[in-house]
């Protein structure tokens, strides 16, 4: 599947040195508004779009136009959910993503008022101001997905994915998504922050105090598996400066063999790789955002510019951490993608043989344990062989 959209099916030979043309070469630091800090944002307002009455009078007039229609939840856009003076700030706020400091978080519309499938609704509505391609999260046609620790599931925790547990997730980015969006469903008793951190200013880190850790992640020599059984890889760059951005392609536990995987010639993470990947963590420590983000928030930011992570968490007896997440693309405003970054990219937004586009209004009942899952953010290997109830991506 995603060897087929492919540029040259991406497969490299392993076993060979990275040859000296392809080594990069340090830039001197970054500049830009997307080199910033946690604390330049101390300021709730200067990231928050706060919607105003007259603003959800237009939403909830939106909302019950489209119902009038008759349509699904995969034909909403700017045409049937019409937002003629909110929307005019929301492409502002597209701009914000693509061009500025790459954040931004709407508030407002609370997190009772609706239905869950109104709710929903709104914010497929809201999202297509921000971006009109929405991508694929799993090759079952998933395009909502649910993250939560879910007190329906049986499954001991220890054997699902880091997004449907409430432990800590580590830096990374969501790898072949180019707008990260989330809406707030419920949160934590206790914890489960989100933190946002500038690649840019994590990198700039690097290249005054770590070059060698800053060249590492630039160098095309990681080894990212795509298939469980047949185990095979492509080799990319953790970071890349692409038609002069810096863009981050980098989710620590997608790197190397999967442990499922049994014997391959997948390398694993070389010392300096796994010293680079410390680093460039500890630097987007230093210089992350905590976000306060309340029940019926939505959170959008640049997947590519920008590195997430989340605390560990407690919930209560009656209710559960619950975040839906969407993958989106500004055709007009999305960044072009270098194309040793392009194998995730074709599997969430290209032809990679997915029919059908499906909603899911709420997580799965019973989970069911994917045979070959890596990542922080999602389920990420392709398995031709795997079966049809096998939970795995593209």
């Amino acid at each position: 599947m995603i060897l087929s959209n492919t540029p040259g099916d991406m497969m490299f030979d392993t076993s060979t040195a990275m040859p000296e043309d392809m080594m990069p070469k340090l830039p001197a630091a970054l500049k830009g508004p997307l080199a910033w800090s946690g604390a330049d944002f101390e300021d709730e307002e200067k990231y928050t779009l706060q919607l105003r009455d007259e603003d959800t009078e237009e939403i909830d007039a939106a909302l019950q136009s489209f119902k009038s229609l008759g349509l699904d939840g995969n034909e909403v856009d700017q045409d049937n959910f019409r937002l003629p003076n909110l929307g005019a700030r929301l492409a502002q706020c597209a701009q914000v993503i693509h061009e500025q400091h790459g954040f931004f978080v709407l508030r407002g519309l609370g997190g009772s008022e609706y239905s869950v499938e109104d709710s929903i609704t709104i914010y497929l509505g809201i999202a297509s101001y921000i971006a009109d391609q929405r991508g694929f999260q799993d090759r079952k046609g998933n395009v909502l997905s649910h993250i939560i620790n879910s007190k329906l599931w049986k499954v001991p925790v220890e054997e699902r994915h880091g997004i449907h547990s409430s432990q800590a997730l580590p830096y990374h980015n969501d790898m072949g998504c180019d707008v990260l969006a989330l809406q707030v469903r419920d949160m934590a008793e206790k914890g489960g922050y989100t933190y946002l951190s500038s690649v840019t200013t994590a990198f700039n880190e690097l290249l005054s105090e770590a070059p060698w850790a800053a060249k590492a992640l630039l160098t095309p020599d990681w080894p990212v598996q795509i298939s469980g059984r047949g185990a095979k890889c492509y080799l990319a760059p953790a970071l890349a400066i692409h038609d002069g951005r810096l863009m981050a392609s980098m989710d620590p536990n997608r790197f190397g063999p999967h442990p499922s995987s049994g014997p391959t010639d997948i390398p694993p993470l070389t010392a300096t790789q796994l010293s680079a990947l410390e680093r460039i963590s500890k630097a987007a420590y230093r210089s992350e955002l905590r976000l306060h983000l309340k029940t019926g928030d939505l959170l959008f930011f640049n997947n590519w510019a920008l590195l997430h992570r989340r605390d560990s968490y407690t919930d209560s007896d009656e209710t559960s951490r619950h975040m839906v997440r969407l993958w989106l693309r500004n055709s007009k405003l999305g960044w072009s993608v270098p194309e040793s970054m392009l194998p995730p990219w074709y599997a969430a937004y290209g032809d990679n043989g997915v029919r059908d586009r499906l909603y899911p209004l709420f997580p799965m009942p019973d989970y069911t344990v994917p045979k070959y899952s890596a990542g922080s953010a999602a389920f990420v290997i392709e398995d031709s062989d795997a079966s049809e109830d096998e939970d795995v991506l593209p």
